[in-house]
């Protein structure tokens, strides 16, 4: 399905032609009989409405495509919408939508119900209740649902609790609208460990997830959420595997519930295992950014740096250039490049994701009064106010400060951080095994020494 083109004089009514376009690739995937391409995999084309479609199909490997336009003028929304064949270049099916901005959930029910029935023929009662269903019946809270996913879209802090604010507005005109809490759940699990606490984005996570699925017990997103909380508040790697194999029963295909499966068996000590369930939620969802950073920090504790060198030009599409320069920094300096590794990795990136790498590659090269600028870099951001503990000690810990580096993994744990998942395999730590501390930091965690 490719992106709806926005035909509106206002530019600001994008977020309308984006927001329906990812809740029809939602919608349509509830139908198992049919392979959904993710909205990442439409964002790859987007705007390519005009391309080929029988080019477009084999891009994407899809045998059909849906493109269509959206106009809206004052209460007025025009919807066109084609069904293409991609083998023949040939519409099979066709519609247009012209009707009021309160119908918009009625539009979408309507698209979906017609273009799976192109698809297959005929839709099983299941499948018709399934599409026909919805999410709320205020349209006005729809709007800011859809609004709300538009500015979470960008993952910035300033658009993901913008994206918060918008879907507080949705539940305050409907409390029951289950979709906005696990959309909610999904943008706390982004602000959690880069931009708040864990203790907190990931108990607000929870909370989101809980109050989804006490309205709808279906929703695989909801569970995988719980996932993720399970593993970074209560150190329980066997309840996580339990609720991402849930998640996996209702939707076998969703990337985060495959990648959260992969972090939990990790947790338990399955380190193998998780990195070949994180690559399989990486291939589920090739252009999903956090997909591709659960499989590749997989990779990174299991030391494997040529499988993440082999990986990095796939992953292009889906990771920013400064996402892509890091790892290449941290590849370098497993090859033992630690000069062209102190040259790409920097201590702000991702509430200091690499910056014991970067004290490690700095120390290597002889220049530990720069190594110990970096440490102090970070302790004055902590002191401005978030900043990730475990970063830190990583810092200390590359500077050969055991006392330091395990003061502030223990702040770490009182963060719960999800980063702590790294202890027993993180390289920058391996000289703090040796000491008692870090057995009983490993039991604190959840694990055994």
């Amino acid at each position: 399905m490719l992106y709806f083109d926005n035909h509106s004089r206002d530019t600001a009514n994008a977020y309308l032609a984006d927001g329906l376009t990812e809740e029809l690739i939602v919608r349509l995937g509830n139908v198992r009989r049919l392979e959904v391409k993710s909205r990442f995999e439409s964002q790859r084309v987007r705007g390519g409405a005009a391309r080929d479609p029988r080019a477009l199909g084999r891009a994407m490997r899809a045998a059909f495509l849906v493109t269509g336009s959206l106009q809206q003028a004052g209460q007025r929304v025009r919807l066109s919408v084609s069904l293409v064949r991609t083998a023949s270049g040939a519409q099979v099916w066709g519609n247009v939508y012209d009707r009021s901005g309160a119908d918009i959930l009625q539009i979408q029910s309507d698209i979906a119900g017609e273009v799976a029935g192109a698809i297959t023929g005929q839709l099983l009662p299941a499948e018709q209740a399934s599409l026909a269903r919805r999410p709320t019946n205020d349209p006005v809270a729809y709007d800011l649902y859809l609004r709300g996913i538009g500015a979470a879209n960008s993952l910035s802090e300033a658009g993901l609790r913008a994206g918060l604010e918008l879907f507080d507005r949705a539940i305050a005109r409907d409390s029951n609208f289950a979709d906005v809490y696990a959309r909610q759940a999904l943008v706390w699990l982004f602000l959690a460990d880069s931009y708040v606490e864990g203790r907190i984005g990931y108990q607000k996570s929870r909370e989101a997830a809980e109050r989804t699925l006490r309205l709808d017990s279906s929703q695989s997103l909801a569970w995988s959420m719980l996932t993720w909380a399970a593993l970074a508040l209560d150190f329980d790697g066997a309840q996580a595997g339990r609720l991402a194999r849930h998640a996996l029963t209702l939707d076998t295909r969703q990337a985060l519930a495959h990648g959260a499966l992969g972090t939990a068996l990790a947790q338990a000590g399955r380190l193998e295992e998780g990195v070949l369930e994180a690559r399989r939620g990486w291939q589920a969802d090739t252009l999903s950014a956090f997909s591709a950073t659960i499989y590749q920090y997989l990779l990174q504790l299991s030391l494997q740096a040529d499988s993440i060198a082999a990986l990095l030009p796939r992953m292009q599409q889906a990771l920013a250039p400064e996402d892509l320069r890091e790892y290449d920094g941290w590849v370098r300096l497993m090859r033992g490049d630690a000069a062209g590794a102190a040259e790409r990795l920097t201590w702000p990136y991702f509430g200091g994701w690499f910056a014991g790498e970067r004290v490690q590659a700095l120390v290597a090269l002889g220049r530990r009064n720069e190594a110990r600028a970096v440490t102090d870099s970070m302790l004055t951001e902590a002191g401005r106010g978030y900043f990730n503990a475990f970063s830190v000690a990583k810092g200390y810990a590359a500077l050969g400060n055991a006392d330091s580096a395990f003061a502030w993994l223990d702040r770490a744990v009182e963060q719960r951080t999800l980063w702590l998942l790294g202890l027993p395999w993180d390289e920058v730590l391996m000289p703090l095994h040796r000491d008692p501390r870090f057995a009983a930091l490993l039991r604190r965690t959840g694990r055994s020494p």
